[in-house]
């Protein structure tokens, strides 16, 4: 199974979600409920905030599409390009 294969679930845990719900027992009850799902093809994690805050508690479904690895930085063009062609938005 490649990276692009799997689906993240991100939890918010940001203090906006956190004074609004609770992120500890959204969490158990999305791993609980995707239990019989393959353990590599789903990923269930806490982000530390997701954006959209007042509408929280928020939960992210999202599917990998590689990773860039050792960044420091220097990679922002060729990610944010990766980005921008997969939004559909030109080049800069």
């Amino acid at each position: 199974m490649s990276d692009g294969e799997r689906w993240y679930i991100l939890v918010c845990k940001g203090d906006d979600c956190a004074k609004r719900g609770n992120p500890d027992r959204v969490r158990m009850a999305l791993k609980q409920a995707a239990r019989d799902l393959p353990a590599k093809a789903v990923k269930v994690s806490f982000v530390s905030c997701l954006g959209m805050c007042g509408e929280g508690p928020n939960v992210l479904v999202c599917r990998g599409e590689g990773a860039y690895h050792r960044c420091t930085g220097a990679e922002a063009p060729k990610i944010v390009e990766a980005v921008r062609g997969k939004i559909g938005q030109p080049g800069s």
